[in-house]
């Protein structure tokens, strides 16, 4: 996904776990457990409204590479996923692309490709309103 945003911009935004529910229609709300160094070790409290009901996840911050790469992953809760954000510079805008590993379990996880496909559709849904909210910054 492309955005109209220097990319240090763009990176600061998504880098905050606090901005999730923002721009993440399916994050209620994140709150801080403990900092990291620059980012890196910081911990996350987050709750999430799945289509199954009311979930709570722990998150880390795994990698800040300000302003290229930035890496969350959980550490409880359901559906464990690491999220792998990468950012570059393209014609005066910010490039973002995200590489999910997502274990979907129960019901998700035996739908197999059509969970997936829910989830790419959520994935897309998130970065349409990031990118909505960023430009009219």
């Amino acid at each position: 996904m492309q955005i109209g945003r220097p990319i240090a911009d763009v990176f600061d935004y998504v880098s905050d776990p606090t901005t999730f529910p923002r721009w993440n229609s399916a994050v209620q709300s994140v709150s801080e457990t403990a900092p990291g160094e620059d980012g890196v070790g910081a911990t996350y409290t987050m709750q999430r409204q799945l289509p199954g009901g009311p979930a709570e996840n722990g998150l880390e911050v795994m990698e800040r590479n300000r302003p290229t790469d930035f890496t969350i992953r959980t550490t409880s809760g359901p559906t464990p996923f690491t999220y792998r954000y990468s950012f570059s510079e393209e014609a005066g805008a910010t490039v973002v692309e995200l590489a999910a590993e997502v274990e979907l379990g129960g019901l998700a996880g035996a739908l197999g490709p059509l969970a997936s496909r829910a989830v790419k559709r959520g994935v897309d849904s998130n970065f349409a309103d990031l990118k909505r909210i960023l430009e009219a910054a």
